[in-house]
């Protein structure tokens, strides 16, 4: 399972870094990454990427790099106290989004 996880984290950043877009989305996924927000753009493309793993690998993958990533606790914190401009900044920081 830890070669699983790796290949996805691998996926995720090469799709972060080239800012590639999966050819085929999940049916009823629509991307938010024309968001006029700039904030929420950056965390869109952050769950663009996740999108694609979860495509690919599948949901448990997915769900698995997602809190190895960005734990929902602190997400959530994040969200709460800092909006999702805080949260934007953690993945910037992080280099989770571009």
């Amino acid at each position: 399972m830890k070669t699983v996880v790796s290949t996805t984290v691998a996926l995720v950043l090469l799709a972060l870094v080239a800012g590639a877009q999966a050819q085929t989305k999940p049916s009823g996924y629509t991307p938010v990454s024309d968001a006029p927000d700039p904030c929420r753009r950056e965390v869109s493309r952050f769950e663009d990427a996740l999108a694609y793993v979860r495509t690919s690998q599948g949901e448990q993958a997915a769900a698995q790099l997602r809190e190895k990533l960005l734990p929902a606790q602190l997400e959530n914190e994040l969200l709460t106290t800092q909006g999702v401009c805080g949260l934007a900044r953690h993945l910037r920081e992080k280099k989770l989004s571009r």
